[in-house]
């Protein structure tokens, strides 16, 4: 299956056989933004286009609440966000389930096989890895500075196996150099960060739809990230 192949064809299946889990943090001020990043604003447009019609200015990073990373992100040369074709971000999905995984704690590749990691499994698939952590501490002042990290073993065993994407409800990274970063990304690999409800999803048989905005020349961009999962799945 390449990557360039349409993976999610529902001739066979109607919309109301299946089900969609939003997998989406809310934005909102309240958001929590990395460290460094300013908090969202949320202002009406001042002076209104009319009584009856508002509107609003939001003043936010790029990186801030659900988002995806595209290679430019990182790696100079590579993709910007509106360059990956589109159905890069509507893939099959596999979901690991890593219940138990505590703050600060480590997602190393011996996790992974734990909860069934199988580079075959998620070649061209988008790979979701489950802590729970964001449904936990999403609107906790320590969300990023006691969020799990991925193992750089880890990263680097899922850029060998050419995932499509990777999702997870943990940090890729802590912080500079951004190691595992520059593994995936160079890998092709995109990052779709700050997901919820991963915990909910099966194992397999599901597509995950993760519509980053296209935003000219950027290295990411906010997105509104969805599991499209068939009845019978469940």
């Amino acid at each position: 299956m390449g990557r360039s192949s349409l993976a999610h064809d529902n001739s066979s299946t109607s919309l109301s056989e299946r089900g969609l889990i939003d997998l989406t943090m809310p934005m909102s001020e309240r958001t929590i933004p990395f460290p460094g990043h300013p908090r969202p604003k949320l202002e009406p447009l001042s002076p209104p286009v009319s009584d009856a019609l508002r509107n609003t200015i939001m003043l936010s990073s790029i990186s801030t609440g659900t988002h995806v990373d595209a290679p430019s992100h990182l790696v100079g040369a590579g993709p910007s966000i509106d360059q990956i074709p589109i159905e890069r971000f509507w893939r099959p999905a596999v979901c690991l389930d890593l219940t138990g995984i505590g703050p600060r704690d480590t997602v190393d590749l011996a996790r992974l096989r734990r909860a069934g990691y199988s580079p075959g499994r998620v070649r061209d698939a988008i790979l979701l890895l489950a802590t729970g952590w964001t449904d936990y501490a999403w609107q906790s002042e320590r969300l990023f500075e006691d969020m799990p990290v991925l193992g750089e073993d880890a990263a680097a065993a899922i850029a060998a196996a050419a995932p499509a994407g990777l999702g997870l409800d943990f940090a890729v990274d802590h912080d500079d150099p951004w190691a595992n970063h520059g593994i995936l990304l160079r890998a092709d690999v995109v990052l779709i960060e700050n997901l919820m409800n991963l915990r909910s999803l099966p194992r397999e048989g599901f597509e995950v739809i993760a519509f980053p905005h296209r935003l000219a020349g950027e290295g990411a961009a906010p997105a509104r990230v969805v599991a499209n999962i068939p009845h019978g799945v469940w």
